[in-house]
């Protein structure tokens, strides 16, 4: 209980950091919108350790408001004798534009269903709730879309350390 009540805390500050510092500067070169809502979609790949696995997922663009943003994603993990279907509400705090790419830092809350394949003992399906504290980057290709970097550090949560890429549609 003392874990969830730390994650939950964590979310919160950072959901909260845009709010106690400076107004955000308007991004005239962006032409995302700047309201909550469904605004599209995209694709994330990469690799987690701790168990040694490969990531496929999606994301979803649910919009910012000055410069948090809201990116939802949904990921399946398979390596390491473990199969993973997990699900992370992140919230991301977008920095001002340094020449093309902009950083971000971020946290979220998820839940992943992990099924453990144990060689001549019986198999395990866990359900658990944890924390991915995150940082990365985006940049704008030419054909208007969004790639990104990330480096993500799970707290209770399926992967110790993921590093993730990919583009927004």
């Amino acid at each position: 209980m003392k874990h969830m009540t730390l994650c939950l805390l964590a979310l919160s500050l950072v959901s909260a950091f845009p709010a106690l510092g400076e107004e955000h500067e308007k991004d005239e070169e962006r032409d995302r919108p700047k309201n909550f809502g469904a605004h599209g979609w995209g694709l994330r790949f990469g690799v987690g350790d701790d168990p040694d696995q490969v990531v496929a997922g999606v994301h979803f663009d649910f919009g910012e408001f000055k410069a948090v943003h809201m990116e939802p994603n949904i990921e399946l993990l398979a390596g390491d004798d473990h199969l993973t279907l997990s699900a992370l509400y992140a919230v991301h705090y977008r920095f001002r534009y340094v020449e093309q790419f902009r950083p971000y830092v971020g946290a979220g809350l998820g839940l992943a269903l992990d099924h453990h394949d144990r060689s001549g003992i019986s198999d395990d399906t866990d359900l658990d709730i944890g924390m991915r504290i995150l940082g990365g980057t985006n940049w704008r290709l030419k054909n208007g879309r969004e790639a990104f970097f990330e480096l993500s550090f799970g707290i209770g949560y399926v992967n110790d350390i993921q590093l993730m890429g990919g583009w927004s549609f």
